[in-house]
């Protein structure tokens, strides 16, 4: 994977999802501003090890990605079909390892079903502005930036969204408190995650909610409570962000 450059170029899309509580088939917006000549939405596919095509991107900038209604049997079956080195195989991660607590206890109710995610979705185009940057579904740009340098940058208040396809229906409930040190000398912050996941079978959308922040003494400004939920419809003032 290649090295962030972190110069961020912001643009705030408008959004549509076609989503009912037992069946979503696919996601589709408009990133306002868009310049280039149409484009691909890609992702990394650990199965062959490089970029997989999962959607597209016209010239106004529309863009659209089906979602698969058997995604984990497919990704199986690709897995099954695809030789590996001796001793070496497949895991995939399950509601106990995807939606975890510090450690901590979490009430699980089917906690061993297998879980897949979208991967992080990265716009590839001609147009070098574009190429490679990332695109994130948020209520703030300041989290997509917090996002995409893996926490380098500064968060902020509000929610960022993931989408998760099981094989059954499943639930995950904690109220995690960690005290946790920000690497200035003694100083440190309780870091509290709450889960309170009801997953339907096929296709979730997980709301995390950052709802408190701890500002230390440099000034780094760090999520310090996430509220981790299952929502069934899209929030009216979520945004489309992409940076690079």
């Amino acid at each position: 994977m290649k090295t962030r450059i972190h110069n961020s170029i912001i643009v705030v899309a408008s959004i549509l999802l076609v989503f009912s509580v037992h069946a979503q088939e696919f996601i589709e917006g408009t990133i306002s501003n868009y310049t280039a000549d149409g484009g691909s939405l890609v992702s990394y596919d650990m199965i062959s090890k490089g970029t997989i095509e999962i959607g597209t991107i016209d010239q106004e900038g529309h863009f659209k990605i089906p979602l698969n209604e058997n995604y984990l049997a497919t990704i199986k079956e690709k897995a099954e079909n695809t030789k590996e080195p001796e001793g070496w195989e497949i895991e995939f991660k399950t509601v106990a390892t995807t939606f975890e607590c510090s450690g901590l206890y979490v009430e699980y109710d089917n906690g061993e079903v297998q879980v897949a995610g979208i991967p992080e979705l990265q716009v590839t185009v001609k147009d070098e502005e574009w190429d490679e940057s990332v695109m994130f579904a948020v209520s703030n740009p300041d989290i997509a930036n917090w996002l995409y340098s893996y926490g380098e940058k500064n968060s902020a208040k509000g929610y960022y969204l993931q989408w998760f396809f099981l094989e059954e229906e499943a639930s995950a409930k904690a109220e995690c408190t960690m005290p946790t040190y920000t690497g200035n000398d003694d100083e440190n912050y309780n870091n509290v995650t709450i889960l309170n996941l009801k997953l339907q079978k096929g296709w979730n959308i997980i709301k995390y909610d950052i709802t408190e922040v701890f500002t230390d003494t440099n000034g780094k400004i760090i999520p310090s409570k996430t509220e981790i939920i299952s929502i069934d419809s899209l929030p009216d003032d979520v945004q489309w962000v992409v940076v690079k």
